[in-house]
């Protein structure tokens, strides 16, 4: 199977203008972007998805309204998914671990309400369960799944930490995936860099021929976006370019996928 193959534009992209962003990555050999909202006044095509990841517990409704001038400018570019999170993040200033139910409330029903709009607007909610926050593992990303009617990010290197078996999260969220992020990862639930990592694709935990084959028995046939995390290669090595970073990684992805053996 040909799969779309597309690129998280983070990293310094999000200083760089649209336009520059697009030709980098199409010249490294991605088919789309996955934008951010660093560039949400001017997402240009060929994109495979908007990620908007607010925290909807610690930033309440502010960060909600966020997500939703996300939907807006993602359904007026044609981009037919919108990543989002529950947060909290702990990655951003001010934000704490949480994992009680007024936390849950206000994470849920903030949902309900971005996935309305995201359905008056064409747009399908993909829905990432991710360290740190209150989804993080299958257990409480399974109860976000059952109270809020999402559709999914998969993102695998999160199920590392957790030890959650990848190729069977997948067949049972199947039909409602419709975006999958390719990032690897190694260590246990923790400190990002000090208790697990996100490394080079490949080099991590993932289980990456059989998570490939749970999505062909579950027919997806969406995108593969590339979320490079692997940041102190990317400081170290690469003198943060971006470009280096997608050019690298594009490699990783065609050792993984057997392109052109």
């Amino acid at each position: 199977m040909t799969r779309e193959i597309s690129f998280i534009a983070a990293l310094d992209y999000e200083e760089r203008p649209a336009a520059e962003v697009l030709e980098s990555l199409l010249e490294a050999g991605y088919d789309s972007v996955e934008w951010t909202m660093a560039h949400a006044e001017e997402l240009l095509a060929p994109a495979s998805a908007l990620a908007c990841q607010m925290d909807l517990v610690t930033g309440g409704e502010k960060a909600a309204e966020e997500t939703i001038r996300g939907i807006e400018a993602a359904a007026a570019a044609g981009i037919g998914v919108v990543n989002v999170l529950t947060g909290p993040n702990l990655w951003e200033e001010g934000a704490v671990q949480r994992d009680d139910e007024a936390a849950w409330k206000v994470a849920l029903e903030a949902l309900e309400w971005i996935v309305a709009r995201g359905e008056a607007a064409g747009v399908a909610i993909g829905f990432e369960p991710c360290w740190g926050t209150l989804a993080h593992d299958a257990q409480t990303a399974q109860r976000v799944l059952d109270s809020v009617g999402v559709s999914v990010t998969f993102d695998p290197s999160h199920f590392v930490m957790t030890g959650d078996p990848i190729p069977e999260l997948i067949e049972r969220w199947g039909e409602r995936i419709v975006h999958f992020h390719l990032k690897d990862a190694f260590g246990r639930p923790g400190i990002d860099g000090e208790d697990f990592i996100f490394c080079m694709l490949g080099e991590g935990k993932v289980p990456w021929p059989e998570t490939f084959a749970a999505l062909d028995r579950v027919g997806y046939e969406g995108p593969l976006s590339v979320e490079f995390e692997a940041y102190a290669y990317y400081e170290q090595v690469l003198g943060s370019d971006p470009a280096a970073a997608a050019r690298l990684a594009r490699g990783q992805v065609a050792a993984l996928l057997g392109e052109g053996s």
